[in-house]
């Protein structure tokens, strides 16, 4: 089962995750983090739902930053329940990004609740 530890990321995903923590208790957000590190084992498994076993597509990629220890999703909790509504994560997306994290809400495919380390990233928490 893919982790959803923060200490599982590379160091600097972990600064950046614990920054992204503080700026959504700082705007009062309840969330948890559903993923932060996978095997390619679990990523080639997503990628095969929809496709060559059962439920919807939930992945494109087979080369998750995951995999890498250089990514996290989470779930946003509004009324004591986990909501997907697209509008709440466009709030979540911008923290994210004012922090310094790369915004799955901006993929060709977005993943509204995916947020990845930037290549040139600097941490700016």
């Amino acid at each position: 089962m893919a982790s959803r530890k923060i200490e599982d990321l590379i160091p600097e995903m972990q600064a950046l995750a614990e920054a992204f923590k503080q700026a959504m208790s700082d705007n009062d957000i309840d969330f948890i983090f559903t993923c932060t590190k996978r095997t390619q084992e679990e990523q080639n498994a997503l990628y095969a739902q929809g496709r060559t076993s059962e439920g919807r597509i939930v992945t494109w990629t087979l080369k998750s930053k995951h995999i890498e220890g250089k990514a996290f999703d989470v779930a946003i909790i509004a009324n004591g329940k986990i909501t997907w509504d697209e509008g709440a994560y466009f709030v979540v997306g911008a923290i994210g990004e004012e922090i310094g994290l790369k915004w799955g809400g901006r993929f060709e495919n977005p993943d509204m609740p995916h947020f990845e380390l930037k290549e040139d990233s600097a941490i700016r928490p």
